[in-house]
């Protein structure tokens, strides 16, 4: 007996239910269907035509029905430009070009006629007393051709839409290709007239980015946060009534963990000749430059809002049911919810004036945001754009520096000198005085960063001051300090080196 599964360009025959999962750079779509088991001279079997997007290897087919087994499966391609839904595109395609051609030529001849009755107003060997009729005749004419002309015109443009709109299913028939694959599935029957089938594959050329909105609110305390997904869907087959998920898996992600390197401690090697050590380096560059081994019309609205389920490795997003034609792509809202944030304000003055904004966001349950491009907006104005991804419950953001505050580094002193006429050691003081402005009119509070000196030899003695008291975080010293309304407020600290006379120094950054 034979069993004949026929999946069409644009979804399954006879499918009772599909399913595409969209991930960052492919989909995987899955269908159940009915079709009748038929016979041919080899036995039974099932076939499909599928889109040229589908991936061989990633094929699966399973019999729902008891009774019904799978025996093998067999792949071929095939020219769709020679199918019979091909031809019979390319004959309407071709009747549409030979009518617009035609029409163009209509065109020509009454431009003609329009450039005839020009030059026959200008005309200058023309009796008085005929002056008038021929001044009729002309202005008649051309109203009744500039008319025509028009009207031709937009038969044209007409025409010339539907051949663009022809073109372009012929080419989605395979996804922009002229090739599909042909499937034959040899099946047991045991006498069934019908069977139940699920199959599935994977599809290139289709995917989704995600796009994230992040507008601050420093007054309320809120972040609003939207995410949306931009799905490109360019497969070869229309998407009708699917049940649509995306998939957060990271692209080009590792399978397994990389190989760790081995600890040794030992003397350093004697230094090379000069000679050795280019061959080395040479070596070394070609060794780098190798390749490493590898180790083992956008829709917004929606009936029910996405659904994420957490996965041991990643993150899916139901999106319900949807229909996302061929070649098309199409925008969705994802998610949208207001985080409650803690800001606060933090200035770097030796680096610039600008005083940052800065939110601090802790969940309640961790959440898996892919790599995007974020809009970043400071309350509902956008101030730019960045790369933002979210995996965990907290979540640091800066939203760019608020121009009611400012912050300056002045040099209140630097000198170096000698202890005295005698003395064995060498010295360098930096006194500076930091200022931060507020033009707001309620206090704020800035955290004042900047870097603390370390003492790279212990010879090399420094003694710190600072007013407000400093504490040091990360080799920074850290002021959190009130700047009142419409006022100032001033920070000092000095550093003062000691060193012998004899050592050269490198002040790095103070210098």
């Amino acid at each position: 007996m034979t069993l004949l599964l026929f999946v069409a360009l644009c979804g399954m025959a006879s499918a009772a239910s599909e399913r595409v999962v969209f991930y960052p750079s492919g989909a995987d779509f899955s269908s159940k269907v009915k079709t009748d088991i038929k016979q041919d001279v080899n036995g039974d079997y099932v076939a499909f035509t599928l889109t040229g997007q589908a991936v061989p290897d990633t094929f699966t087919i399973a019999s729902l029905t008891k009774g019904v087994a799978i025996n093998d499966v067999s792949w071929s391609r095939s020219d769709l430009s020679r199918s019979p839904a091909a031809i019979e595109l390319g004959k309407k395609i071709d009747q549409l070009k030979f009518k617009r051609n035609a029409v163009i030529s209509q065109k020509q001849a009454v431009d003609g006629g329009i450039a005839f009755w020009k030059e026959r107003g200008k005309e200058q060997q023309i009796k008085p007393s005929d002056l008038g009729n021929i001044a009729g005749q002309v202005v008649s004419n051309l109203s009744k051709l500039y008319t025509e002309s028009a009207k031709l015109k937009v038969k044209i443009d007409e025409l010339q839409e539907l051949i663009n709109d022809l073109i372009r299913q012929l080419k989605e028939m395979s996804g922009g290709g002229k090739l599909i694959w042909n499937v034959k599935v040899s099946v047991v029957s045991k006498g069934a007239k019908s069977a139940d089938f699920k199959v599935g594959y994977m599809l290139r050329n289709c995917g989704w980015t995600p796009k994230y909105k992040l507008d601050a609110f420093p007054g309320s305390g809120k972040v609003e946060f939207t995410f949306e997904a931009e799905i490109y869907q360019g497969s070869g087959m229309d998407f009708k009534k699917c049940d649509v998920a995306l998939a957060t898996v990271k692209k080009r992600s590792r399978i397994s963990p990389p190989q760790l390197g081995i600890w040794i401690i030992e003397p350093r090697p004697e230094p090379e000749p000069v000679v050795a050590r280019y061959a080395m380096d040479e070596m070394n560059m070609a060794m780098e430059s190798a390749p490493m081994a590898k180790s083992a019309g956008s829709g917004m609205s929606f009936k029910r809002a996405p659904k994420r389920v957490s996965k041991a490795t990643y993150s899916l997003w139901e999106m319900g049911r949807k229909s996302i034609p061929a070649g098309s792509t199409r925008k969705y809202a994802v998610e949208s919810e207001t985080w409650k944030s803690e800001f606060s304000f933090i200035a770097r003055p030796s680096l610039t004036p600008d005083v940052f904004v800065s939110s601090k966001t802790i969940l309640a349950e961790a959440k898996d945001y892919p790599a995007g491009i974020a809009l970043m907006f400071m309350e509902g104005t956008m101030i730019g754009k960045k790369r933002f991804s979210f995996s965990g419950k907290e979540k640091k953001l800066f939203f760019g520096s608020d121009p009611m505050l400012k912050a300056e580094r002045k040099t209140v002193e630097k000198k170096s000198g000698e202890q005295s006429m005698f003395g064995s050691k060498q010295t360098y003081n930096w006194k500076y005085k930091l200022e931060l402005e507020n033009s707001r009119k309620s206090p704020i509070k800035v955290l004042v960063q900047e870097p603390s000196p370390i003492s790279g030899d212990k010879r090399i003695k420094l003694e710190v001051t600072t007013k407000p008291k400093a504490e040091i975080k990360d080799d920074n010293f850290e002021w959190l300090v009130e700047v009142p309304a419409a006022g100032k407020y001033s920070v000092n600290y000095a550093v003062e080196m000691k060193a012998p006379d004899d050592m050269e120094i490198d002040l790095g950054i103070g210098k």
